[in-house]
């Protein structure tokens, strides 16, 4: 657990130099060492992307695996995860104050407010890892960032395995380090 501790202090210090955040909450109760298969159980909603979901999924997929952790049916796992994603579309407006004409001993001179608008796509997704014998969730992360058009499929996929690796840093890993 101590090392898990190290872990999420780690992701979080090192998230803080991007647009990307990264947060993580868990079950101090639940025993991640016992757990040894995962599945992943996500249902896409009319009009989602799948082609979205499934990079999330592959990328999931791919980190839990290297973590350990081996890939079952959904009633057969230790562990089932499931995500969520949201884009929102967002508005940020910022005035800046100066002073013009600024003479000695401050008389003249005024003051000029200049208001920019600035509008930007924020993405969020929230993966969830359940206990499927009361299907609470025991560790949840959440990746929100300013999300950039990617033009290629190839640059789509690198960004989600960027997004699901940083989020999954911190989810204890199977495999000891030597």
């Amino acid at each position: 657990m101590k090392r898990f501790f190290i872990l999420m202090l780690s992701a979080l210090v090192f998230s803080a130099c991007s647009s990307l955040r990264v947060s993580h909450d868990y079950d101090t109760e639940f025993d991640f060492i016992k757990q040894k298969t995962f599945a992943i159980a996500h249902n896409n909603r009319e009009g989602e992307d799948t082609l979205h979901n499934d990079r999330v999924q592959k990328a999931l997929e791919v980190d839990l695996v290297s973590k350990g952790y081996t890939k079952t049916i959904k009633k057969d796992a230790n562990l089932v995860f499931v995500f969520h994603t949201s884009v929102e579309n967002k508005t940020d407006i910022e005035t800046d104050y100066q002073m013009i004409g600024y003479r000695r001993f401050g008389y003249g001179g005024a003051m000029i407010a200049t208001t920019n608008t600035y509008h930007y796509t924020k993405g969020t997704l929230i993966v969830d890892a359940l206990n499927p014998n009361d299907e609470k969730i025991v560790w949840r992360g959440i990746a929100t960032d300013t999300l950039n058009e990617k033009k290629t499929p190839e640059e789509r996929t690198e960004y989600v395995n960027k997004v699901v690796n940083a989020m999954m840093k911190v989810f204890p890993s199977k495999i000891v380090a030597k």
